[in-house]
């Protein structure tokens, strides 16, 4: 399964298992594709100004780390850290 920013030339390639929770599997940055080697941690949490629920994963990528929020919409944002 695969998100894309709108506007952007940003895709996010999830992995969903039987228990249909999303994981990130791969950050594709126009042509190029980053590999998510390791995932440090993932939290659910509701923003206190809309009421939506958002996923948000701290991972490293191509020797990175960032962090990935994910909206109910669909929307996301990745931050270097």
């Amino acid at each position: 399964m695969e998100k894309q920013d709108k506007g952007a030339r940003l895709k996010i390639r999830f992995y969903e298992g039987y228990k249909t929770q999303e994981i990130p599997r791969s950050v594709i940055i126009g042509k190029q594709e980053f590999a998510v080697k390791k995932i440090f941690w993932r939290k659910r949490i509701r923003d206190q100004k809309t009421g939506q629920t958002l996923e948000v994963f701290k991972c490293r990528i191509d020797n990175q780390t960032v962090e990935i929020t994910i909206r109910e919409s669909g929307r996301f944002d990745i931050k270097y850290l």
